[in-house]
């Protein structure tokens, strides 16, 4: 308890550092001038795709690379191809001299805690004599207080109350490990869509989990301490199957059928990474729009001894994959069975054995990803 009691000490120490910073200056803004344009994660045609901008879309552009812009789209951030987009610088706003305006600090994000037990009582006071205010499951989200040895103060909607100290963890994670669910999410070195950059993870990808606080997880990751938002990250138990792979499966096999569409990721028709792409992004994952994309850059090698529901498979047929890692992928269900968008000629959204001739012939491996 005194450890865990000294980190949330540091953490709250950490927001008398955290000052809020100038959004990055934007150039000006863009107009997409192609049918379909990548924005990628770095400046490099080899990058992971975060996604797609259609043509005519409008982004805003935050700095000039030799032949890159990065740009700023909805929730995205990254790199597109300068020849593909129409810019226009922002006009220089006038600098007043009349009087200098500082900023106040940005406020910490509250650390948070989870309850451990099942049916914990949510007290006024800490004593047993008084009655609940609430009942909390097993997962309740709670704002610490004041820890203590035998009782903690906490805030639980609305309300400051007592639970026993024996049912609660005061770094406010019920795994130890948690797992990327966006294509290409920023490592951060401060809680603040403003901290620096200071690594980037990719979707599937683990991470060590060390402490969560309102909209952020505390993480590290190849030896780096940082933060990456809520949003982007879901705890799981290394080890154990993974529920929402049989929901993806499940997801999946509704779109039995579906014709296959060369470039295709929607419902209208699917070529075979647009298919996993679009099953995935209904969970929260987004995966890049390519077979060795997905190879290189999402998930955790799986051996095909462990394969789970949900995992990803990949091929590579040297003759269809150009020169690249994987020339195909599907889902994963169980039995050896596996679900995909084949071609045209056979049905598109198809389910096939790995140990049929061609997909054995040409099994690359598996990525986990959720």
């Amino acid at each position: 308890m005194r450890a865990i009691t000294k980190h949330i000490a540091l953490a709250l120490a950490a927001a008398v550092f955290l000052t809020l910073t100038a959004a990055a200056a934007e150039l000006g803004t863009g107009v997409v001038a192609a049918d379909s344009l990548r924005m990628r994660s770095e400046p490099s045609t080899d990058a992971a795709t975060v996604t797609y901008l259609l043509q005519d879309t409008q982004v805003s552009v935050i700095e000039r690379l030799d032949d890159w812009y990065q740009v700023v789209y909805g929730g995205y951030t990254g790199y597109v191809a300068a020849e593909f987009l129409s810019f226009t610088p922002a006009e220089t706003p006038a600098v007043s001299t009349a009087s200098v305006v500082t900023q106040s600090p940005a406020s910490e994000p509250s650390p948070l805690a989870v309850i451990t037990g099942s049916g914990v009582n949510f007290r006024p006071t800490a004593s047993i004599e008084e009655e609940p205010l609430a009942i909390l499951d097993r997962g309740a989200i709670v704002i610490p207080m004041t820890p203590g040895e035998e009782w903690c103060e906490v805030e639980y909607a609305g309300q400051v109350g007592y639970v026993n100290a024996d049912y609660i963890n005061l770094n406010g994670l019920t795994s130890e490990t948690g797992r990327i669910t966006g294509d290409c999410v920023n490592v951060r070195d401060v809680p603040s869509t403003d901290g620096g950059i200071v690594t980037k993870v990719y979707a599937g990808s683990s991470v060590d989990l060390l402490s969560r606080m309102e909209g952020w997880y505390e993480v590290s990751c190849g030896g780096v301490v940082g933060y990456i938002c809520d949003e982007y990250l879901r705890e799981v138990v290394p080890g154990e199957p993974s529920a929402i792979g049989y929901d993806i499966v499940a997801k999946a096999k509704e779109y039995l059928g579906t014709r296959y569409s060369y470039g295709g990721s929607s419902p209208s028709g699917f070529d075979c990474s647009g298919f996993t792409m679009y099953i995935f992004s209904q969970f929260g994952y987004s995966l890049p729009h390519s077979a060795t994309s997905q190879w290189n850059n999402s998930g955790e090698y799986v051996d095909r001894s462990d394969l789970q529901a949900g995992d990803l498979v990949l091929f590579c047929d040297p003759s269809r994959s150009a020169g690249k890692a994987c020339s195909h992928v599907g889902i994963y269900i169980s039995d050896g069975n596996f679900i995909h968008s084949s071609s045209s000629s056979s049905g598109g959204v198809i389910i096939s054995s790995l140990d049929s001739g061609y997909y054995n012939t040409y099994y690359k491996g598996a990525k986990r990803v959720a």
